[in-house]
């Protein structure tokens, strides 16, 4: 997702495009990956010292809210994602917390076929451990 599409996105859903929402988009198109909201506040901290990590929050709910970002749980830990498309699935690794997207769509038959509901968004998450971590794990010689 550009920038520009983040903006005509928050303008299609009548919010402003504040100094505080432009450097949260700023940092998540420069991030690679998951990130938390504690992360994305030190960054935002270090150009709007007065902000509060509250705000963070709604702002990063509002974002998800608008289908700009992915959030996810791993643990008590919700992490943060800039979406590269607007309908996305992944599989997520529990042990290092990459994500690798899927080129398809799963529920593409399932969702076809269910009648008269209308189905707005969803999402899907398959979580496993990567070939890597694998790798690592069967390196050390511990099973599973």
């Amino acid at each position: 997702m550009t920038k520009q599409e983040v903006i005509n996105r928050l303008k299609n859903h009548r919010y402003k495009l504040t100094p505080q929402r432009e450097i949260l988009i700023d940092i998540f198109l420069n991030t690679e990956g998951y990130v938390s909201a504690k992360d994305i506040y030190e960054k935002v901290k270090t150009i709007f010292p007065q902000i509060s990590l509250d705000t963070i929050y709604r702002n990063l709910q509002l974002l998800c809210d608008i289908h700009v970002l992915n959030s996810t749980s791993i643990g008590n830990n919700t992490l943060y994602e800039m979406r590269k498309h607007l309908h996305t699935h992944a599989l997520k690794c529990i042990k290092c917390g990459h994500s690798f997207e899927l080129d398809i769509c799963p529920l593409d038959y399932c969702l076809n076929h269910i009648g008269e509901f209308k189905v707005l968004d969803h999402k899907l998450e398959i979580y496993g451990i990567c070939k890597s971590c694998q790798n690592c794990r069967e390196s050390r010689g511990i099973n599973g």
